[in-house]
C-alpha cells in the first residue's frame, strides 16, 4: 500500500470519529429539552438545578417565574409512612435539585422543658431519620439546610410557606417561636407582604404563611390562607381565587382527587393559569387519592410521569407547580419553561 493511500485512509477514519462525536454532542443537547423550549442563549448555569435562577433577570417578579415546589416538604421520615410520607429527599436535597417552594407544616413540641417547633404532617410527627426512636425534626434542622443552601448559592431564593397544624391553644406560642427564628436570622429572610422581584429576594427565603397573626407579631410575609379543597367529586373549575390587599392568588389543591381527576385539574390550571406581577398561581400535583386510605407515593409515581410527558411551552409562566416525591429531572422539566 502506498504512503498516499495509507494517509487518506487514516484521515477518513479520523473524520468519521469526529463526526460520531459531534453527533453524540448534538443529540445530548437536544435531549436536554433546550430546543423544545427555545432556551438558546441561556447561560450554562441555567441547566444546573442548584443555581438555575442566576440567569433570570433581577426585575422579574417571583410570581412571574415558573417555580417547582414540594408538598409537605418535611414529610420524609414520618409516622404512618405509607399514608403520610410525601418526599424521599431532605430539604437541602430538594433545594439542590431545583425546587424553590417549600410547604412546611409545623406544631409545638412540648417534649422538652424549652418548647420548640417541630415539623409534622397533620397529626403525624416528622423525624430526623428512619430510626424507630429518632428525634423529631425541628424547625432549626430545616432552616439550617435553607441557610446553608442560600449561603452557597446567593443568587437563588426559596419561598417558604408555613402552615400551623396544631391545637388553637398552641398557635400563639408557635407564632412567637417562629418569629424568634426569623428575627434572629433576619438577613436570610424577606418578610414583606408584597410580591418581591427576584433581585429583592436573591440570597433570602421569602416568608409565606397560611395562618392569621393572632399573636400580633406583625410578621406574616406573604399571607396566603385558602379553604380546604377536600372534595372528592370533580368541579368544573378546580382552582379558586383569593384576594388580599397586596396581591391575588389562585390555588388548585384538590388533594382527594383520583389520579385521573387530579391530572385533569392540574392541566386545567396549566392551560388557564393567571400568573403575573401581582398574581400567584399555586398548582398542586399532589393527592392522597379518593379512597379510604391514601398512598401519596403511588399516586405521585403516576402523576409525575404524566407531568414529565406534558408539553410545556417555553417563555411561559405557569406559577408554582408543587409535587410529591419530585426529583431533579422533574424540577428541570418545570423550571426550563422560564426559557427566553
Amino acid at each position: 500500500m502506498s504512503k498516499g493511500r495509507f494517509f487518506r485512509i487514516i484521515c477518513g477514519i479520523m473524520i468519521l470519529i469526529i463526526s460520531v462525536i459531534l453527533v453524540q454532542v448534538f443529540v445530548s443537547d437536544d435531549n436536554n429539552g433546550g430546543d423544545e423550549l427555545g432556551d438558546q442563549g441561556m447561560q450554562p448555569g441555567y441547566y444546573d438545578p442548584s443555581r438555575w435562577m442566576e440567569s433570570l433577570s433581577d426585575d422579574t417578579y417571583l410570581s412571574e417565574i415558573t417555580i417547582p415546589g414540594t408538598h409537605d416538604s418535611a414529610a420524609r421520615y414520618v409516622m404512618l409512612g405509607y399514608v403520610m410520607r410525601c418526599q424521599d429527599t431532605s430539604i437541602y436535597e430538594q433545594l439542590d435539585n431545583g425546587y424553590r417552594y417549600l410547604d412546611l407544616r409545623i406544631a409545638l413540641d412540648k417534649s422538652q422543658k424549652e418548647h420548640s417547633i417541630k415539623l409534622v404532617h397533620n397529626f403525624a410527627n416528622c423525624h430526623v431519620d428512619g430510626g424507630l426512636f429518632s428525634d423529631y425534626l425541628q424547625l432549626e434542622d430545616v432552616t439550617k439546610d435553607i441557610y446553608t443552601f442560600l449561603q452557597k448559592y446567593n443568587d437563588e431564593t426559596v419561598i417558604v410557606n408555613f402552615k400551623i397544624e396544631d391545637d388553637e391553644v398552641n398557635v400563639k406560642e408557635i407564632q412567637k417561636l417562629l418569629n424568634q427564628e426569623i428575627t434572629s436570622n433576619k438577613d436570610y429572610w424577606f418578610t414583606e407582604e408584597y410580591i418581591p422581584t427576584l433581585g429583592e429576594a436573591r440570597g433570602r427565603a421569602v416568608l409565606a404563611t397560611r395562618f392569621d397573626d393572632i399573636a400580633g407579631t406583625g410578621v406574616t410575609g406573604l399571607n396566603m390562607i385558602w379553604a380546604e379543597q377536600d372534595n372528592k367529586t370533580p368541579v368544573d373549575i378546580p382552582y379558586e381565587l383569593y384576594v388580599n390587599d397586596e396581591f391575588r392568588y389562585w390555588v388548585q389543591d384538590r388533594y382527594k382527587y383520583s389520579v385521573e381527576d387530579k391530572y385533569e385539574a392540574v392541566v386545567d390550571g396549566l392551560e388557564n393559569c393567571e400568573a403575573d406581577e401581582d398574581t400567584w398561581f399555586l398548582n398542586f400535583v399532589s393527592t392522597s387519592g379518593d379512597g379510604k386510605i391514601g398512598h401519596p407515593k403511588g399516586y405521585a409515581n403516576s402523576l409525575n410521569g404524566l407531568l414529565m410527558d406534558y408539553s410545556f411551552k417555553g417563555n411561559t409562566s405557569y406559577g408554582i407547580i408543587i409535587v410529591d416525591f419530585g426529583d431533579a429531572d422533574l424540577a428541570k422539566k418545570i423550571y426550563l419553561t422560564n426559557s427566553f
